[in-house]
């Protein structure tokens, strides 16, 4: 028995080296509630299609079958009584390597390593079981949430702060932006104003000298030459 296990082992090491497809479960380990269904992972990398080949899902402390695929479709000669009716397995997804098994209505007793192995390409990948009941999983909740929780200002909420300080920072930035932006603008219509009521005077002001400089002309003028002043009160004789 031995023997045949190391073989096994060298064979998997050649098709892994090689470059070959192998079997890969992401989730080593999951915790699932009594009663609930669990999906068991597994699937081919690089991905490679296994409808033609034969592919197992098996207990491995068991070393029981718990779902077999056969000639394009289920087995269920060699499956555990326990698992019949409890199982699903999407032949669609076959084409991409993928081999993920459901179990359904979780028993304590479906705790266990479970192994997906498909024989043509002799690659295997485990993943380990444990169903809790719904009063554990109840406890583990409430001792969740009573357990004490460290202050914000602990070492591990660093992230937490800098991304409250990064936000006001930002919030300050636009704010003082914002700030600068109606300064400028009320700056620029006070300047218009400004310059608007200066170049009123300006012209009020030129219109007042020209004023002051006629009368001046006009009163040179009469000093200057008496007669000048009656010339408007001679008639002319036709």
């Amino acid at each position: 028995m031995e023997g045949i296990q190391k073989l096994l082992r060298i064979l998997l090491f050649t098709v892994t080296v090689t470059g070959e497809p192998r079997a890969i479960c992401p989730n080593p380990t999951i915790e699932a509630v009594e009663g609930d269904a669990v999906t068991l992972p597994c699937y081919l990398d690089p991905p490679h299609s296994v409808v033609d080949y034969a592919a197992d899902w098996k207990r491995a402390d068991l070393k029981k079958v718990v779902y077999s695929y056969r000639h394009k479709q289920e087995n269920r000669n060699d499956q555990m009584a326990q698992y019949k009716g409890r199982t699903t397995f999407n032949f669609d997804n076959l084409i991409r390597g993928n081999m993920a098994l459901q179990i359904s209505s979780l028993q304590p007793s479906d705790s266990g390593p479970y192994e997906c192995f498909v024989s043509r390409l002799w690659t295997s990948c485990g993943v380990n079981v444990t169903v809790v009941s719904k009063d554990q999983q109840n406890t583990t909740q409430r001792d969740d949430y009573s357990a004490p929780r460290p202050p914000l200002d602990e070492p591990h909420n660093t992230d937490g702060r800098n991304r409250e300080t990064a936000r006001a920072v930002i919030i300050s930035t636009v704010v003082l932006l914002f700030g600068v932006l109606i300064v400028v603008l009320v700056k620029r219509g006070t300047i218009q104003k400004s310059m608007t009521r200066l170049r009123g005077q300006g012209e009020q002001k030129s219109e007042a000298a020209n004023g002051c400089e006629l009368k001046h002309l006009r009163t040179s003028s009469t000093n200057s030459d008496p007669d000048a002043g009656n010339l408007n009160n001679v008639q002319v004789v036709k």
